[in-house]
């Protein structure tokens, strides 16, 4: 089950040059031992082949989430939870999920709610790799000395991500490299609109269900305009609910079984 290549890891971690060129022949010696891989996102079917391995070894099967663990409540369960975290209960909040890693696109997270005081950003995560994420002490700073407006929770327990998906009016990830983010699926799923980067490795798997931009610009403009413009808001809520039902559990559980049917048939 393909999740990262050598490429993602590299800017996620700082390792010693020798390391990361053993760790990273290991992984694609290993995904060369599989006699089948799954990957979540079918932009990495021709860098695998381009790593040598055969493309019939290769099955896209996409990611996706239960609905009964991410959901949307009401607009008053929403407000409570807002009350109880000490947010405003009439700010427009925009959620970020995931490391914070300068591949995750904090910096430009940041920027954005430097330029819109008026807003809240939460930004749902922390250092999984500790001291050797790439550009950590420049990020760490940042985390233990955010801008008013944003918050850092730190790593949040998976049981208590629905609770911070609901609090949020929209998952804002500007990530400059993915696979297929969970976070994407969980956001659609609670019922928020996403706004991602524009990036090629969305087009294929999400099109039609986010909004993108390509720079702080872009992204400051796309939320400006969410947060003043409730149709404009609202079909974009519409556009990510068809993203969930497309990704839904009861409809890739169907995929699964029939790749499982095939390796039992040989």
């Amino acid at each position: 089950y393909v999740h990262f290549l050598p490429e993602t890891l590299d800017e996620s971690l700082e390792l010693p040059w020798i390391a990361k060129q053993v760790f990273y022949k290991y992984v694609i010696w290993f995904y060369k031992r599989m006699d089948v891989l799954v990957v979540v996102n079918p932009s990495f079917i021709p860098q695998l082949v381009a790593y040598g391995i055969p493309e019939e070894k290769i099955k896209y099967i996409p990611n996706f989430v239960s609905a009964k663990t991410f959901y949307p409540v009401t607009t008053d369960e929403k407000k409570a939870l807002r009350k109880v975290h000490g947010v405003d209960e009439e700010a427009f909040i925009a959620i970020g999920v995931g490391q914070v890693q300068h591949r995750k696109g904090v910096l430009d997270f940041i920027e954005v709610a430097k330029q819109l005081p008026d807003m809240q950003f939460i930004w749902a995560g922390g250092f999984s790799f500790g001291k050797i994420t790439a550009g950590y002490k420049e990020l760490k700073e940042i985390y233990d000395h955010p801008p008013a407006n944003v918050t850092f929770p730190g790593i949040v327990e998976r049981a208590d991500m629905n609770m911070y998906y609901n609090m949020a009016d929209v998952l804002f990830l500007p990530s400059f490299n993915e696979l297929f983010p969970m976070a994407i699926l969980e956001g659609m799923s609670s019922g928020l609109p996403v706004l991602l980067r524009d990036l090629e490795l969305y087009e294929g798997i999400l099109a039609g269900n986010y909004l993108q931009a390509s720079d702080v610009a872009g992204f400051k403009a796309q939320l400006e305009r969410m947060a003043t413009d409730s149709a404009y808001l609202q079909d974009a809520k519409e556009a990510a609910e068809k993203g969930a039902a497309y990704y839904s559990e009861a409809r890739l559980i169907g995929l699964w079984q029939q790749f499982y049917d095939g390796l039992l048939k040989g």
